[in-house]
């Protein structure tokens, strides 16, 4: 069944998880060309490395008793779930369960902070134009164990697996998310639109550079049913 996606739902939206507003979960390395080529632009895009970290907090016991923290109304996250069952017992689950649990407001650092990173050939990798040092969450330990997750789990498959419906979403998101909408969510000289089908929500974030900012906006867009290739059915069952 088709869900309608627009603008005003995602304001409803918005503060049902994250507040908006600047962090430091997130700094700048911006150099002026990087903020020539983004001003005035919106950008949206699928994070293998936000899905990952998402996929990772699902599993958690914390992720699973607060309906806030990840949006459980979808067949991907019960695929999720079914998929990935079988890791909850993992290091960097119980790990991440633990933290959180004691400090439930580093979900944000912690869902904020998996946008500086990059998966590259299997390695959990900071993008060069990003700092994630004044965070709250020691990503290097969670790079480790998100990298191991990747790999165990064979994450890259199950990603590439629902290519279709990522990019669904970003249809979407480049459809409604205009400049001018962009603007009346945080206040940037330029935007990235990220989305995930296991966002609960839309939430954003400032980062601030000495002549540039970005504003991130997370967009938890219900993803339309994608019909999977035989091929993939037959992976998925691996």
């Amino acid at each position: 069944m088709k869900t309608n996606f627009t603008f005003a739902a995602i304001i409803l939206f918005a503060a049902a998880f994250f507040t908006s507003c600047q962090t430091q979960n997130v700094a700048s390395r911006f150099t002026s060309k990087y903020a020539k080529a983004n001003a005035g632009k919106v950008y949206a895009q699928s994070s293998e490395t936000v899905e990952l970290g998402y996929a990772m907090l699902a599993l958690t016991d914390f992720a699973q008793n607060d309906t806030n923290i990840v949006d459980h109304n979808s067949d991907y996250y019960a695929e999720v779930m079914n998929k990935f069952a079988s890791f909850k017992n993992s290091k960097g689950v119980q790990q991440l369960n633990a933290q959180l649990s004691r400090n439930p407001g580093l979900a944000k650092s912690y869902v904020e902070g998996l946008y500086a990173f990059q998966m590259n050939n299997g390695r959990f990798g900071l993008k060069a134009d990003y700092r994630i040092d004044l965070n709250k969450i020691d990503f290097k330990r969670y790079g480790a164990l998100l990298e191991n997750f990747y790999k165990e789990a064979a994450f890259h498959s199950f990603y590439m697996q629902h290519e279709g419906m990522y990019n669904g979403m970003v249809a979407k998101a480049n459809n409604e998310f205009t400049l001018a909408a962009a603007q009346k969510t945080v206040n940037a000289q330029g935007y990235h639109i990220v989305v995930s089908p296991l966002a609960k929500g839309t939430t954003t974030m400032a980062i601030k550079g000495h002549a540039y900012t970005e504003g991130v906006i997370f967009a938890g867009i219900q993803a339309e049913k994608t019909q999977n290739t035989p091929a993939q059915v037959l992976a998925s069952r691996e």
